[in-house]
């Protein structure tokens, strides 16, 4: 994809700019992947189980097979090109889609069907008949909790341990036992849904033996490795289109099936196949996050100082996988205790496989740790946020290490000032505006950034005209990332903003770990950064070389760039522009490539504090969140406008958790009640109140080279627990399981 920017401000890292593909986005000219048309071009429709387990006994295709304008109906019945096992592709599922009659979760693709038009194929699919063999399933995480376990499976994500007791030795049992106060208590979180805008889109389309895929994918080189494995081919016989992506939060990480029946139906009928997904089968066929119960428990003395921490989880697991929810993260790395132990267990239910919800681990992770140590202050009589910087943590406790910078402290004084938390009063229950209950919480949030095994790569060109182009295989997610990288190549470069170009999107382009993990600033950033100074360089040096040029002569370091040209720091009048320099010299641009692979000894996390105001009428009772403030220490801001942004959407994202969000399973089949906007509530403007935002904003050189760390989760880890804080001090009952429903708070 290749995108400018609209306006022309000065290329400074910071500046509140808009997105350089904001104009295509609100003209409607933006083309997302169903958007995509390609010559001789047929639709694919997907079978979905209705049932949650069992086995196809048989499948009828009769009908459908002859109905105007099919060409294929594809099921397990058929030779699926599949090559090797899903464990050696990395695949998401522990089965490749189509391999057997097994059914093990609702929404299970049993047939895709091929059509020369979309009505043809939805009608056709329709046609399909399943007679099943019924099993009883295991419908919920409760009905399955007797049989959980330690999960052993290829599925656990590393490096967060499943059963660690630190430090090695320590007595967990008796630490609490010699508490002067203790707090013990479960909480729980339901099924959460991605719920993007966009569902899952693929058009596939073979030349020979080389498979293109338009696909929505948060990170096109993971992508493109795991497609070709899964058919036997080199990896560069695959290309992975992705430039603009309607939404994701996580669930377009990972490779569905559906991209999958997408490139073999089009092998199989020999012509470009496009697959959209139904909305209900986004809810149920790309992920979601599990429900999850965390029994926490806290001991401390008789000042607050935390003793021991003990944290043991439980979350629901599909059939045919064992993965392990990481929420005991947070737990390891917000707040310093002697003593921590925790541990991670499994239930299998039939479900879908669960998948990376935006800050896995630290969002559910968070909401029990937060309400326990809101639990504690009250036990305790001491102020929630005394209480929190009594116990700040200067290290990492699972790698040792310190941290890169941490400005968390900070954090929570421009927002306590800024929220007024000072007139808070301790009493539950006593602070009231008319016939509303007011309260107020807070919480902490802490997203530790994981390493990537592989360089992050970028290309940035100074061209003969005076432009600049930065390559690199990111996609723009809907959080900025395009802009991202425009403004560190002109602010490398010293070209313009205006007059940067961006190409993006695309496995012909250099690698880049993605849009996920939070890495697109830190880790793309970073490869930007080094580019565009070694282009930057490369052309600096041309010009004191060259005797034509102003410059010639005078030492490296002593020149600048800015507004397109080069020129002398003491003399900025002695200079010239890169269009001159250019064109002097043969009139080839001048490339700068960015490997970027961080190396350092320091534990990297980006932090934050959230503090909310909730209104209560107790005669509904529904909670309102009328007030919030938000604080994030994250480096170095690269574009306030679309931080605060991202931030003010994270925090929307935690409000929905919150208050509103979850995915309902029947208790008998396990289908879920209402997979689809109209009964998963999401929060809308009316639901949202006035959210300010603040950033610490000093750089961390010694993360990442340009200051600058990854934001789009940290912003959302710790929201929910800040409002059901303030919901207790509102009407002093504790909910401890989300989301907070008005019948919880009935009486």
């Amino acid at each position: 994809m290749t995108s400018r920017t609209t306006e022309v401000p000065k290329s400074g890292i910071g500046a509140p700019v808009d997105r350089v593909e904001a104009h295509d986005k609100v003209t409607g000219a933006a083309l997302y992947t169903a958007d995509a048309r390609l010559p001789r071009m047929t639709h694919a429709v997907l079978v979905a189980s209705t049932v949650s387990a069992g086995r196809v006994r048989r499948i009828d295709t009769a009908r459908a097979a002859t109905a105007p304008g099919v060409l294929a109906v594809l099921t397990h019945r058929d030779r699926m090109p599949w090559r090797g096992t899903p464990e050696d592709a990395t695949f998401m599922e522990a089965r490749f889609p189509l391999a057997d009659d097994r059914i093990s979760y609702y929404g299970q693709y049993l047939a895709v069907v091929v059509a020369e038009t979309l009505a043809q194929a939805e009608y056709a699919a329709s046609l399909v008949a399943v007679d099943y063999e019924r099993h009883r399933p295991v419908p919920t995480l409760d009905q399955a909790l007797p049989h959980a376990y330690t999960a052993t499976g290829r599925f656990i994500q590393p490096p967060f341990p499943q059963r660690a007791v630190l430090p090695e030795g320590a007595d967990p049992g008796a630490a609490m036992e010699g508490a002067a106060v203790r707090v013990d208590a479960t909480y729980r979180v339901p099924h959460y849904s991605h719920a993007p805008l966009e569902p899952g889109a693929v058009v596939a389309s073979w030349e020979g033996d080389a498979l293109t895929l338009r696909d929505c994918s948060q990170k096109v080189h993971q992508h493109r490795d795991i497609v070709a494995a899964v058919f036997g081919l080199p990896p560069e016989r695959v290309r992975v289109l992705s430039p603009l992506v309607g939404g994701a939060f996580g669930n377009k990480t990972d490779t569905w099936a559906h991209s999958l029946l997408a490139a073999a139906a089009a092998r199989a009928v020999r012509r470009p196949v496009k697959l959209v997904l139904t909305r209900k089968q986004a809810f149920t066929a790309t992920g979601h996050q599990p429900p999850i119960i965390q029994r926490l428990r806290l001991g401390a003395d008789a000042g607050g100082k935390l003793a021991v921490i003990v944290h043991d989880v439980v979350n629901a697991t599909e059939v045919r996988g064992d993965r392990p929810d990481p929420a005991v993260v947070s737990t390891a790395s917000t707040y310093a205790a002697p003593v921590l132990s925790v541990t991670t267990r499994v239930a299998k239910v039939n479900i879908s496989p669960s998948a990376n919800l935006r800050a896995p681990g630290d969002g559910p992770g968070s909401f029990a740790l937060e309400c326990a140590m809101d639990e504690l202050a009250y036990r305790l009589g001491m102020d929630p946020l005394d209480l929190r910087r009594r116990n700040h943590l200067e290290k990492d406790p699972l790698t040792r290490r310190p941290y890169s910078d941490k400005n968390l402290l900070e954090a929570y004084d421009l927002g306590a000032e800024r929220f007024g938390w000072s007139r808070r009063p301790a009493k539950p229950g006593s602070l009231r505006d008319g016939d509303d209950l007011v309260g107020y919480g807070m919480a902490t949030a802490v997203r530790g950034e994981l390493p990537d095994p592989l360089a992050t790569q970028a290309e940035v060109e100074i061209r003969a005209d005076g432009t600049a182009e930065v390559r690199t295989a990111i996609q723009e997610i809907g959080t900025g990332s395009l802009t991202m990288v425009a403004q560190i190549t002109a602010a490398g470069t010293g070209v313009p903003l205006g007059r940067v170009d961006v190409r993006a999107g695309d496995t012909r382009l250099p690698r880049t770990p993605g849009n996920g993990g939070s890495k697109a600033t830190g880790y793309t950033g970073s490869a930007v950064h080094l580019a565009a100074e070694q282009a930057r360089t490369t052309a600096v040096r041309m010009a004191v070389t060259d005797p034509e040029s102003p410059l010639h002569g005078l030492p490296q370091d002593e020149i600048e760039a800015d507004d397109g040209r080069l020129f002398h720091r003491e003399k900025p009048g002695r200079g010239e522009t890169y269009r001159a320099l250019l064109a002097r010299n043969g009139g080839k641009p001048v490339l700068g490539k960015g490997n970027y692979t961080p190396r350092t000894s320091h534990a990297v996390a980006t932090f934050g504090a959230h503090f909310t105001e909730v209104r209560v009428d107790p005669r509904l009772p529904r909670v309102r969140v009328t007030r919030h403030v938000g604080v994030f220490d994250i480096g170095r801001v690269t574009n306030h406008k679309a931080a605060r942004n991202q931030a003010q959407g994270g925090i929307v994202f935690g409000m929905g958790w919150a208050l509103m969000e979850q995915l309902v399973p029947d208790p008998v089949s396990g289908r879920y009640v209402g997979p689809a906007f109209t009964d998963y509530h999401i929060p809308v403007n009316a639901d949202v109140p006035d959210i300010d935002v603040l950033f610490v904003d000093k750089p961390d050189t010694i993360a990442h080279p340009h200051g600058s760390k990854g934001m789009g989760e940290v912003v959302a880890v710790g929201v929910a627990a800040a409002i059901a804080n303030a919901v207790y001090h509102a009407t002093g009952k504790r909910i401890r399981e989300l989301p907070i429903t008005p019948d919880k708070l009935v009486s």
